[in-house]
């Protein structure tokens, strides 16, 4: 695996070539800013306690990151502030495509779910040796948002920005995590109380291949 970085707010982010990744990302203006930052503040006041703490260790912050990312796609399931764009079904076919296309060129895609204002997917990256296009995370999502959002805005018959800039992504640690995230992915809607089970979920996708879902209630 081949190590890449990116960098944000002047600290290198890891993205590794050949990673597998579980991606959030959601529309322009569908968080209110008073409660991103309330989020951003408590997220940060806690990161620093287990800092200040002599021997803590990486678990306890992943632990922390995990616990702030349920907390803000609770607040983003309920969808009850900004743009639903995502809701509308000529709107969602559009990110779907997006999302399919890099399937089998920078990416071999694993699940998806599209919610009225943000979407999840996770995708395994080539690895140079692989003999397939390496390309990097942040290059792939900057094409999925750039073009969807063109194609979606015209639609929409709208100008301005689409996404928001930001994106949440995790490096998948081993099999049994990226169980979990199938699991949470396929569940989404589920837990948003959108349907009942996650395959009734028009927008919600799992590669045939990864048939140990299929049974998932």
């Amino acid at each position: 695996m081949h190590t890449d970085f990116y960098w944000y707010k002047g600290l290198p982010h890891l993205q590794p070539l050949g990673g597998t990744f579980f991606v959030t990302t959601r529309l322009r203006g569908s968080l209110e800013q008073a409660e991103k930052e309330r989020m951003a503040d408590k997220y940060a006041g806690k990161k620093q306690q287990i800092l200040n703490r002599p021997g803590h260790s990486r678990e306890e912050l992943d632990r922390l990151e995990r616990m702030y990312f349920g907390e803000y796609d609770n607040v983003m399931d309920r969808a009850d502030y900004g743009p639903r764009w995502l809701a509308t079904d000529s709107i969602a076919e559009l990110v779907a495509q997006s999302v399919h296309y890099w399937d089998d060129k920078a990416y071999n895609l694993i699940a998806y779910t599209l919610m009225p204002n943000h979407i999840h997917v996770a995708f395994s990256l080539f690895d140079p040796e692989s003999g397939r296009p390496a390309l990097p995370l942040v290059k792939i999502l900057q094409s999925i948002k750039s073009f969807s959002a063109r194609q979606c805005n015209q639609l929409l018959e709208r100008q301005g920005q689409f996404w928001e800039d930001k994106n949440y992504d995790r490096l998948v640690r081993d099999r049994d995590e990226l169980n979990r995230i199938v699991q949470y992915i396929l569940q989404n809607p589920v837990k948003a109380g959108f349907c009942k089970r996650w395959q009734d979920w028009k927008w919600t996708y799992v590669k045939p291949e990864y048939t140990q879902y299929n049974d998932v209630s």
